[in-house]
């Protein structure tokens, strides 16, 4: 059995992006809409200004379907140095309106589930330039989406800070160090971006005219499959995901203190198991270890709302987010091989869009539902959602995920 090449140096530069990026989102995720309630904002204030930032999202993943023509880097370094101006606006003036205009453009409070943001279509794209085989695009990607749980998970941990000072994080005042903080994790993305070289040019193999017409319409009818059922996967995500810590803090009054370490071991959790699932793929295949894991997911997510304790919530908590986050980089995978490489960017987008168009209106639907006392209501709504996609995502993509297939629309 032969090792898998190594990698090389674009993508040792590309994750070391990764990880840098997610930790600046990880304070972001585990902080924001704590040190939001703090300073007086209602919870259908926060998840406005979250829905309103994943709405601006998906017009920016609009501009990651152009990488296939014009390559990579420049859209993934325009954004990187968008989300450092995003942050360095929020350390200089923390008035709302600022920093409501910076969250909105930043997307701050996002990435609870390990997503690396708008341009994460392109970054996978810039990541397999060149990789065909099954194994190694687990590989890439399983690494990538292990990296930003890491990442994730010690920016997380750094968000306990504001909890252990005078008022365990209950004023302004104690989260002064969270954007500052965004800001330098976001310096060092932004330089990992601009050392890799790009090499779009490359990918595509020029084929026959009605060869190429063939294959893209078999690749297009799969992406308007995968465009469907990740409406419903999004729509389960807004609901559940972004005001996590803002339900733990009104259900069971906890603090960053307590909050931040939680997603932080969720995080660490989850780069286990994305490199267990990895290995699985090999005996089980991708939609084998892909639809188990995450039906297990969705029982925890029924149970969270319903846990009597913090303790049992937070058991519930981990366990959901453990094994939902590690499939991230086996989907991705199988998004990757229902294209072939010089069209990964637009894939990538349209995954990204359809989860983010629905994912952007419900922290708006969950903060109602939660300031209105129905705490358990966005969670049990987020699960009926996730039910159907993965109904449907194993009904639809179980032979394209089949090693043997490896799809004879790549080339």
């Amino acid at each position: 059995m032969s090792s898998s090449p190594a990698l090389d140096r674009n993508q040792c530069l590309l994750l070391a992006a990764r990880l840098f990026r997610s930790i600046a989102q990880g304070v972001l995720a585990a902080d924001f809409a704590l040190y939001l309630r703090a300073s007086g904002w209602s919870g259908a204030h926060i998840g406005s200004v979250l829905a309103t930032g994943l709405a601006f999202a998906v017009m920016l993943t609009l501009v990651a379907a152009m990488s296939d023509r014009w390559g990579r880097k420049p859209f993934l370094l325009g954004y990187e140095l968008l989300y450092v101006l995003c942050c360095a606006a929020a350390t200089l003036d923390r008035s709302a309106a600022v920093v409501a205009v910076a969250a909105i453009a930043g997307s701050f409070g996002r990435g609870a589930n390990g997503s690396a943001g708008p341009f994460g279509a392109i970054e996978h794209a810039w990541l397999t330039q060149g990789v065909q085989d099954d194994r190694q695009l687990s590989r890439v990607l399983g690494l990538n989406s292990s990296l930003g749980f890491v990442g994730m998970a010690l920016g997380a941990a750094l968000g306990a800070v504001p909890g252990l000072g005078r008022h365990g994080g209950t004023l302004p005042a104690n989260y002064v160090l969270i954007f500052p903080l965004a800001l330098a994790f976001a310096l060092a993305c932004l330089a990992c971006v601009a050392l890799a070289r790009d090499r779009h040019a490359l990918e595509a193999t020029p084929i026959a005219p009605e060869e190429e017409r063939s294959r893209r319409r078999g690749e297009n009818r799969n992406l308007r499959h995968l465009g469907f059922v990740n409406l419903l996967q999004g729509a389960g995500i807004g609901l559940s995901g972004p005001l996590v810590s803002y339900w733990f803090a009104v259900r069971f009054g906890l603090g960053p203190a307590q909050i931040a370490p939680l997603m932080a071991a969720g995080f660490i959790a989850a780069a286990l198991s994305t490199q267990l699932g990895t290995l699985l793929t090999a005996r089980l295949g991708l939609m084998g270890t892909i639809v188990p894991l995450r039906a297990a997911a969705l029982l925890a997510l029924v149970l969270m709302p319903l846990a009597p304790t913090a303790a049992w919530a937070m058991a519930a908590y981990l366990l959901n987010k453990t094994l939902n986050r590690s499939t991230n980089g086996l989907r991705a995978t199988v998004t990757a091989k229902l294209v072939r490489n010089h069209r990964r960017g637009f894939a990538g987008a349209v995954t990204s869009i359809s989860r983010q168009i629905p994912r952007s209106v419900g922290p708006v639907v969950a903060g109602l539902l939660m300031d209105g006392g129905w705490l358990a209501t966005p969670f049990l709504l987020g699960a009926a959602f996730q039910a159907a996609y993965l109904y449907l995502y194993q009904a639809r993509f179980r032979a394209a995920a089949a090693p043997a297939r490896m799809l004879e629309i790549q080339g």
